[in-house]
């Protein structure tokens, strides 16, 4: 494993330890739901880290894809999805719940 990956998957627990011990003892939940947002995007830039490290050693060169993407819906879905999150974040806790809701259904790709 490389150091960086071992950095962001050690970034990744301590934001999860963060966010938790913050949305226990604070009365507002904005910094919890960011804290957490960070911990997820770091524990995924660790995991892609490790992959790609793991390919080297075993001697296989890492090649740029070809990647071919069909125009779809789900970007703009998943942008109105983060408004959602953002006003929520504002309003209300129920809000951000339908928004992350949204946000996850968008990042899969499947219709509302």
């Amino acid at each position: 494993m490389s150091t960086l990956s071992r950095v962001c998957l050690g970034l990744a627990v301590f934001l999860v330890v963060t966010g938790g011990v913050y949305g226990l003892t604070s009365h507002e939940h904005a910094g919890t739901t960011e804290l957490l947002v960070s911990a997820v995007t770091f524990c995924f830039l660790g995991v892609l880290l490790r992959l790609l490290g793991a390919h080297e050693a075993e001697g296989e060169p890492v090649e740029e894809a070809e990647i071919q993407v069909a125009p779809t819906i789900w970007p703009f879905a998943f942008a109105i999805a983060g408004v959602i999150l953002v006003v929520g974040l504002i309003v209300s806790q129920w809000i951000v719940i339908l928004g992350a809701l949204a946000a996850a259904l968008s990042a899969g790709g499947v219709a509302p």
